[in-house]
């Protein structure tokens, strides 16, 4: 039995969704480094990235450049940050029934179901990022920047409002005072938590003087300070609500243009975050949206 091959590629003006190939069939482009990770394996599935029209042009050395990978009887591409995120944005956005089926503007489910989206990825990034900085202990040596993301991680989230306003209002930036007293007000408890945990993490490394600036007998001392120097904090939320805004555009407007949109406006919110490249963050919000559209997620809270 000759070897077969199922194409998935989705792009402006196409999209296979499955369609068998023969060996000979594969674009020349990658048919040597598909058969090269296919090996003598039966049917194997192709998923290659999607391109635009203007990308299309250039498809052969846009695709010669790619570099494949296998897991299982899966092969695809290993793109750039910027990429990946249009990727899997473009399938899940144009392809995917959770998405197809979102509310729109008109629906009187739009708000619930939007809000909930927003209230879900901003708790996750108050998780993920913090999680991301703090990978290393000794960036805690930072106190300005370890206090200000813990009270972001403890911060309060945006419940929005009907009228299609889902995260928090950041049109006086730089200032936002009103905005930073609303998210950080009534987290003693929960930033009392956080504390409490870095506090341990700290003395399990080692770190006992270190240790004792992140005391959660401090947590009133924090919430002061980052209020007194809130560029940070705000830089926070700004790069936060400007995914969220971009992705629930792009929920109301499922094209390859609104695509486009999203994918510039993501980049530029998640490509330099503290220091960090956080885009593999918005795989993750995008990966998060899908599960509260198919309605596999509660409402989150804060």
């Amino acid at each position: 039995m000759s070897q077969r091959f199922c194409l998935y590629w989705l792009r402006e003006n196409g999209c296979d969704t499955g369609t068998p190939l023969r060996a000979d069939e594969l674009d020349p482009a990658i048919r040597p480094k598909v058969l090269e990770l296919a090996g003598a394996c039966g049917d194997v599935i192709v998923r290659l990235p999607y391109l635009n029209k203007k990308e299309w042009r250039k498809r052969e050395a846009a695709l010669r450049a790619l570099r494949f990978e296998r897991e299982g009887d899966l092969i695809f591409p290993v793109l750039s940050p910027a990429m990946e995120l249009r990727n899997v944005a473009a399938y899940l956005a144009l392809t995917d029934p959770a998405w197809v089926n979102a509310p729109t503007i008109t629906d009187q489910n739009y708000f619930p179901v939007w809000q909930n989206v927003s209230m879900t990825l901003q708790s996750c990034f108050r998780e993920w990022i913090p999680a991301e900085y703090f990978r290393d202990a000794a960036r805690y040596e930072d106190r300005a920047a370890g206090y200000t993301l813990m009270l972001y991680r403890a911060a309060r989230v945006c419940h929005g409002r009907p009228r299609g306003d889902f995260t928090y209002d950041l049109r006086d930036y730089p200032v936002c005072e009103n905005t930073v007293e609303q998210a950080t007000k009534m987290t003693g408890l929960r930033l009392h938590s956080i504390l409490t945990s870095v506090e341990q993490r700290l003395q399990r490394e080692g770190k006992p003087e270190l240790a004792r600036r992140y005391a959660p007998i401090w947590h009133e001392d924090v919430v002061v300070a980052v209020r007194k120097k809130p560029k940070q904090f705000i830089e926070l939320l700004t790069a936060e609500s400007a995914f969220i805004n971009a992705l629930v555009e792009l929920g109301l407007n499922r094209t390859h243009a609104g695509l486009h949109r999203f994918a510039k406006l993501a980049n530029q919110a998640l490509r330099k975050v503290c220091g960090m490249d956080l885009r593999h963050l918005g795989v993750r919000g995008l990966e998060e949206t899908t599960a509260v559209l198919a309605g596999k997620t509660e409402v989150s809270g804060g």
